[in-house]
């Protein structure tokens, strides 16, 4: 089973109709057709998509934000995480604590991060790492 991990970056893209959010969707369309497929996002990232659909009107509420994203787990930012997402600041000055939430993520489920942030393919990681956009 593959295991995947979203930025809020990739779920933005999806939601504002930017470059790659189509790859974001097909995803979340297999989730609905049974692929064995574990989509997983950090509960800061949630926030970080929460708070941008609500600040900007993106044209979609909570809830139907919400629905879109059904089958997705939101996984809470735990101690764990914490000192995870720390370490990645430590090598990697240029990431929010968004992006180490997300890489933290992924290094526990042993998945993959999805985002647009292209940065990432430069920094020194252990996870591995998939662009939504080419």
């Amino acid at each position: 089973m593959n295991n995947i991990v979203l930025d809020s970056a990739a779920v933005l893209a999806m939601v504002q109709g930017e470059l790659g959010g189509e790859r974001v969707e097909a995803l979340l369309d297999s989730i609905e057709l049974g692929v064995a497929v574990k989509v997983a996002i950090s509960s800061v990232n949630w926030c970080e998509v929460l708070t941008r659909t609500n600040r900007d009107n993106d044209g979609m509420t909570a809830q139907e934000l919400t629905a879109a994203l059904s089958g997705v787990d939101v996984i809470p930012f735990g101690q764990e995480d914490a000192e995870v997402a720390a370490a990645y600041a430590v090598s990697n000055r240029a990431l929010s604590l968004g992006d180490r939430a997300c890489l933290a993520l992924a290094k526990s489920l042993q998945a993959t991060a999805w985002t647009a942030d292209r940065f990432w393919i430069q920094c020194k990681l252990d996870v591995p790492v998939e662009l939504i956009r080419a």
